[in-house]
């Protein structure tokens, strides 16, 4: 990145449009941008051949399928959900929350983050997702009141982490919000809450390992 906040990249790119397009792009109303972006999808899309969604599955790291086992990533949801507090309400969170989720309330860099051609993005962090629908509840319902929430869902990061490592995995993520009661009471209830359903899980699953005999 350079002073105007630019990679080379998007420098380079920019550079090779007309002087105006940056500027009128940016003018466009939302919904009029999505229209132009969703019509270029589709050209593009007319034009990609069954030849070129086989390399794309081969070499794409956003959509090859996970190396794990279902069966094992299922089982260790079923104790996650199990142990679950009963005032902790479970979400299944959509794939995509509105664009800017993570920026927003995390903050993070966009540029880790799958943005879609509508004003939407990919979940990459369900807490930020959860946040959002936790605000959203209190809101609605009783501010004075607390409100806890859990989701497993799996999330897609765009940035790269390594050899062996992908792109798209599943996360288990708890997000409690409640008035704040001054002097960090409130945190700290919160925190015992989250840590002792942590601490729960941990000695369920660790007491099903078998030791290994030639651990040092």
């Amino acid at each position: 990145m350079n002073g105007d906040g630019l990679s080379d990249a998007e420098r380079r790119v920019w550079a090779a449009l007309p002087g105006d397009v940056r500027e009128t792009l940016e003018a466009l109303p939302a919904a009029d941008l999505t229209t132009l972006l969703l019509s270029l999808a589709r050209t593009r899309a007319a034009r990609v051949r069954p030849a070129e969604v086989l390399r794309r599955w081969r070499e794409d790291r956003f959509v090859r399928p996970a190396d794990t086992d279902p069966r094992a990533s299922a089982a260790v949801q079923a104790l996650l959900w199990e142990l679950l507090p009963a005032e902790v309400a479970g979400v299944e969170l959509s794939p995509v929350a509105p664009l800017g989720t993570c920026a927003a309330v995390g903050p993070g860099s966009q540029d880790r983050i799958v943005s879609a051609l509508r004003p939407v993005e990919v979940v990459s962090d369900p807490t930020n997702a959860l946040a959002v629908e936790a605000a959203d509840r209190r809101r609605r319902g009783d501010r004075r009141g607390a409100v806890h929430l859990a989701a497993s869902h799996r999330v897609l990061r765009a940035q790269r982490f390594g050899p062996g490592m992908q792109a798209h995995f599943r996360l288990f993520a708890l997000v409690s919000s409640a008035r704040d009661t001054g002097s960090g009471r409130t945190q700290a209830r919160l925190l015992a809450l989250h840590l002792a359903y942590w601490q729960r899980v941990l000695a369920r699953a660790l007491a099903t390992r078998t030791p290994d005999a030639h651990a040092g």
